[in-house]
């Protein structure tokens, strides 16, 4: 009988994506921007969007200047 070895080539886990993930949701959560999260954690703005996506985040709406401080009100 052949020694049973544990098969390392096998994928045991999303650990190191699930951490990137936490992260994503974290920084977009504090306000920052898709884009800035992207720049900030080293991805694409289309992984950070998926990821919220995925997560059943509430993304904000796009245009950052339409707050009442903004000349560019609506």
């Amino acid at each position: 009988m052949a020694s049973e070895t544990p098969d390392t080539t096998r994928h045991t886990g999303n650990l190191p994506n699930e951490a990137r993930r936490q992260r994503v949701i974290a920084l977009y959560q504090t306000g920052l921007s898709m884009r800035d999260v992207a720049r900030e954690v080293g991805v694409t703005f289309q992984a950070v969007h998926s990821m919220l996506v995925r997560a059943d985040v509430y993304r904000r709406p796009r245009g950052g200047n339409t707050g009442g401080h903004s000349r560019h009100r609506k």
